[in-house]
């Protein structure tokens, strides 16, 4: 996987940017030496399937970080008990 620093983008040309991400399918895009962004190589073909595979990727994320701080914080104890008066006492009674 190759990288460029996002000010490097300004000074390259569409046609090179293009062969690179032909050749390399994924462009890292830096910013201050850490990766800020990345660069698919989309066709007709694979467009809409890479988009709907890069929004699972972010929800799995999501809920990667989300377990993670469960873990950090001890939450990942509660019993369903806790949870659903944590729940009760959290949300704004409905009218």
């Amino acid at each position: 996987m190759q990288s460029v620093s996002f000010r490097d983008l300004q000074n390259i040309t569409p046609s090179t940017l293009r062969k690179q991400l032909i050749s390399e399918s994924v462009l890292v895009i830096t910013m201050n030496n850490k990766p800020f962004a990345a660069m698919i190589s989309l066709d007709d073909l694979n467009a809409q399937d890479t988009m709907l595979m890069v929004s699972r990727m972010h929800a799995q994320m999501a809920v990667r970080a989300i377990r993670d701080q469960a873990h950090r914080t001890g939450l990942n104890g509660m019993t369903l008990k806790e949870v659903n008066a944590l729940i009760k006492k959290t949300r704004p009674e409905q009218k």
